[in-house]
């Protein structure tokens, strides 16, 4: 692609960068004044260059005065001292001002890693079922830092430009008010040429981080998939792939670097080709060949000095801003991709009134209802749960069952509050009043059971982090799994590795229904709690639910026929909607007949208590 039409694209793309700067502008708007302070010192340190240049001029001057009469070390002396406190003065006032800088951009990322998580991660409300799964840890990781130099480069830099090339064009203008003339007429050349340095990298560096992001993806998902690409023997053919993908990754960085480098080019153009003619001007009036009527033509040697080294620093602000027009199209691209993750779905769901704390079990486990219930998953033809009502009273056990795919537990997830629905509401009854479905209500135990890396002790913690281990082995006890901790090496302080490697599923399975009866939450999600368990695996958990369901209010998805006891009632559900029985025993559903309950959908099981 060549560059005409990366400016091109960039232009069609005006309407998509002014949301990003707003985005922008929202964030930084928290550490804008530390920000701003960094410009101003950075700015005030051109006061030290000043400062050091004028030392330089006045040394040489009193050098040279020298060797026409008497050398004397103590003739620079003084102009050495003045160089020195204008070097100390700049460095201190960089210093100070990166400082700044730096505190700011760190409050901004700290703000916008905040909302991040909570945008993925809702405090209450329906977790966000339309990111991939490495997206959220991407933008908090890596994705967020990438903001750092467009906050603390590019936004300070502004300031900078205006406060320090403003006092070194003062200085200049006392060594020269021809020279000073001279620099301010090539000044208007730089907004043209930074507006083309944003225009030529904000397309090739969102394609750079939109490449990365989906390298990180692929390279995740390979190696979730190891073991399974490994026995198809698409090992091979899954590194090729990866390869080919760093490849792509690669060659965008190469673009980008390629036009940040080509567009740098005409800032340094300018500033040579403006050095240059003030050289020319000073060398011609020091030799005395210069006559132009209206010109200054007599200069002296310090002056002329005095000058030529302030030239470069009052171009040296404009020069870290044409650099900070990188950071600024990084971060623009940055802010397209967090976007998707901030801007959460609007929800149909009250707000939530209640204090940010998980509920405990001190008043009447809640009733639960969802009316005509609908969810559609992107990129599905068919809805998930598609017009389904359920109306559970509290502390009774509703089984769902039904095929695998049939909507088990999308519908788990609605009723806990995990997942919007599209259509419909969904209900808690507290106390006979209907309020908004909340997951601090609720215990999940899913399958698989998800375990941290980390100590066994730590994964307890999870559930109840002021537990002591008299109250986690208590809680082990009373669901009969004393010979969980007593098969384990060093019993609590056993280590975990990634997804509860280490241990067995039945003793993961296990962990997590300790988990739900330390967390003690009214309202209890059991998604297939003995899937993949063997028979007497299946019948230690069925034991320890029996304990664990007691004067709760249960939601429970099974393929088991082994926990429909359980159960008060039994719906069936199959490609998202609820089945008469009728349905059921007339149609072929893939269901084992077993598992039908011989009351009838919704009737009383008379579950073990």
């Amino acid at each position: 692609m060549s560059t005409a039409t990366v400016l091109l694209d960039e232009l069609a793309a005006e309407g998509r960068e002014d949301r990003a700067a707003a985005r922008l502008k929202e964030w930084a708007a928290l550490g804008l004044p530390q920000l701003r302070c960094a410009g101003l010192l950075r700015g005030a340190a051109q006061l030290g260059t000043v400062t050091w240049s004028g030392g330089l001029a006045w040394g040489a001057q009193r050098g040279l005065s020298a060797l026409r009469g008497d050398p004397h070390p103590s003739a620079v002396l003084l102009p050495a001292l003045l160089m020195v406190a204008g070097v100390a003065l700049r460095a201190g006032l960089l210093a100070a001002g990166d400082a700044a800088a730096a505190r700011g951009a760190r409050t901004v990322r700290e703000s916008l890693r905040g909302r991040l998580v909570e945008a993925a991660l809702p405090v209450h409300g329906p977790a966000r079922t339309d990111l991939d799964d490495a997206a959220p840890a991407q933008a908090v990781d890596s994705e967020v830092d990438r903001l750092t130099d467009w906050l603390t480069d590019y936004l300070p830099a502004r300031t900078t430009m205006l406060l320090g090339s403003g006092l070194t064009l003062a200085a200049i203008a006392c060594g020269s008010w021809f020279v000073a003339l001279l620099v301010l007429a090539a000044t208007p050349l730089l907004p043209a040429n930074l507006k083309v340095i944003g225009l030529g990298t904000q397309t090739a560096v969102r394609a750079q981080l939109e490449a990365i992001r989906a390298h990180q993806a692929r390279l995740l998902d390979h190696l979730r998939g190891l073991p399974t690409l490994v026995g198809l023997g698409a090992h091979d053919e899954a590194a090729g792939a990866t390869a080919r993908h760093d490849q792509e990754v690669a060659h965008r960085t190469e673009k980008v670097l390629r036009i940040a480098f080509l567009s740098t080019a005409w800032i340094e153009l300018l500033i040579t080709g403006t050095l240059a003619v003030v050289a020319t001007y000073c060398g011609l009036v020091l030799l005395d060949y210069l006559r132009v009527p209206l010109v200054p033509d007599h200069m002296s040697l310090s002056a002329a000095l005095f000058v030529l080294v302030l030239v470069p620093a009052y171009f040296a602000p404009a020069r870290d801003l044409a650099a900070g027009y990188h950071a600024r199209a990084q971060a623009t691209a940055t802010a397209d991709l967090l976007a998707p993750i901030l801007d959460a779905p609007g929800e149909n769901l009250i707000p939530a009134t209640e204090p940010v704390r998980p509920a405990r079990r001190t008043a009447a486990p809640p009733g639960v209802r969802l009316e005509s219930v609908r969810v559609h998953h992107p990129g599905r033809e068919r809805p998930a749960l598609d017009g389904v009502s359920v109306d559970l009273a509290p502390a009774r056990c509703l089984a769902v069952t039904g095929p695998s795919g049939a909507g088990k537990s999308t519908l788990l997830a609605v009723a806990a509050g995990l997942c919007a629905p599209d259509g419909g509401r969904v209900l808690h009854l507290l106390d006979g009043r209907a309020v908004p479905a909340d997951p601090r209500r609720v215990s999940w135990v899913g399958q698989p059971a998800h375990l941290l890396p980390g100590t066994l002790r730590e994964n307890l913690l999870l559930a109840r982090p002021t537990a002591n281990d008299h109250e986690l082995l208590d809680a082990v006890a009373s669901l009969g799994f004393e010979d969980l901790l007593a098969a384990l090496p060093r019993g609590l302080d056993t280590p975990l590795g990634e997804r509860g490697t280490g241990l067995s599923s039945g003793q993961s399975q296990q962990l997590a229904l300790v988990r739900a009866l330390l967390r003690d939450a009214p309202l209890l999600c059991l998604d297939e709690p003995s899937a993949h368990l063997d028979p007497e695996a299946e019948r230690r958990v069925l034991s320890a639910l029996r304990t664990l369901t007691r004067d709760r209010t249960v939601l429970l998805a099974t393929h088991s026929p082994a926990l429909l006891p359980l159960a008060d009632q039994v719906i069936v559900l199959d490609q998202g909607i609820v089945l008469d029985r009728d349905i059921v025993l007339d149609q072929d559903i893939g269901m084992d007949q077993d598992i039908v309950p011989d009351q009838g959908i919704g009737m009383n099981q008379g579950r073990a208590r």
